[in-house]
This record gives structure tokens, C-alpha cells and sequence, in this order.
């Protein structure tokens, strides 16, 4: 359904898989989450939302990362493919 997808991180729902577009931070912050595998084109995924908090797990480069929210809502994901599961042939 168009306008449903997520636009950043912190919109995404556990479950689901996502492609990272971009981030806004500054130089050091950008380059420690680039470090921990946000690296725009690679695939990221909700694992689950922390209940009665600000955390969220992510699964990205075959690691799991806690972020706030407030960080999450500063990486952007790709429209084309947020909310999507890849398909079984990895397209």
C-alpha cells in the first residue's frame, strides 16, 4: 500500500527488513555507526522493540544493535525496498 512504507529506522516494525539509504550525523557519529554495519545500501532489520522503552534491536552485517530512537530516526531507509522482504532468489 503506497505511504505505508518506513521512512527511517525508528518507523520499522519488528519483522521486517529494510535497505539503509542514508544518515544523518555528523562525521564521527556516522563513521562508529558505519563501523557497527550501517552502511547505506546494506539491509537492516527490526528484531524487536523494547517494551516500555526507548530501545530497539536491530540486526545488521549478521550483528544485533540496540539504538535509541532518537538514532533510529536519523537513518534513513530506501523507499523503493523499506518494508519488504527480500525475495528467495535475494532480489
Amino acid at each position: 500500500m503506497p505511504g505505508t512504507e518506513p521512512d527511517s529506522l525508528d518507523h520499522l516494525s519488528p519483522g521486517v527488513t529494510a535497505v539503509i539509504a542514508a544518515l544523518d550525523f555528523e562525521e564521527a557519529d556516522r563513521v562508529r555507526l558505519m563501523e557497527l554495519g550501517f552502511i547505506p545500501g546494506s539491509s537492516v532489520s527490526c528484531q524487536r522493540v523494547v517494551p516500555l522503552g526507548d530501545l530497539a534491536i536491530f540486526q545488521v552485517e549478521g550483528t544485533q544493535v540496540a539504538l535509541r530512537k532518537e538514532t533510529a530516526a536519523r537513518i534513513t531507509l530506501q523507499p523503493s525496498s523499506a518494508g519488504r522482504e527480500p525475495d528467495a532468489d535475494g532480489g
